[in-house]
């Protein structure tokens, strides 16, 4: 990918993210979009399993207080095979290391966002079955 609209729509349509930085790396540093666009890609086609690398992203957004990001990768990491029982866990190892307020702000939102998604699978499956 190296032209600005294949990028961009990588990001809309893949990630479900537009970033707010795109278009001014577009315009004043094109290698600096597709540096980061590879650095992406090695990441999405790396070692990790998607539902950890899912669940890293979320406490990440969370301990940065980015609501949006930490609910769409909780979703995400759900969605991969994440249980609930690893999601919480992760958030209270987080609590044990940088206090309560991550829990009680953004990770509480990243816990019932993939909370409805996981029930919204299963409510699919049930009616499949």
């Amino acid at each position: 990918m190296n032209d600005f609209e294949s990028i961009i729509n990588y990001y809309k349509n893949d990630l479900k993210w537009n970033p707010p930085f795109a278009e001014a790396l577009s315009k004043y540093s094109p290698d600096g979009l597709r540096g980061y666009l590879a650095m992406r890609e090695s990441i999405e086609n790396g070692h990790l399993p998607k539902k950890t690398r899912e669940l890293i992203f979320t406490i990440l957004d969370s301990l940065d207080d980015e609501v949006s990001g930490a609910k769409a990768h909780a979703v995400d990491a759900v969605e991969a095979g994440l249980t609930m029982e690893e999601l919480v866990e992760a958030f209270l190892i987080v609590t044990i290391v940088k206090g309560i307020n991550v829990l009680c702000k953004t990770g509480v939102e990243a816990i019932k966002a993939a909370e409805k998604r996981l029930q919204e699978i299963n409510s699919t499956n049930e009616s499949e079955s």
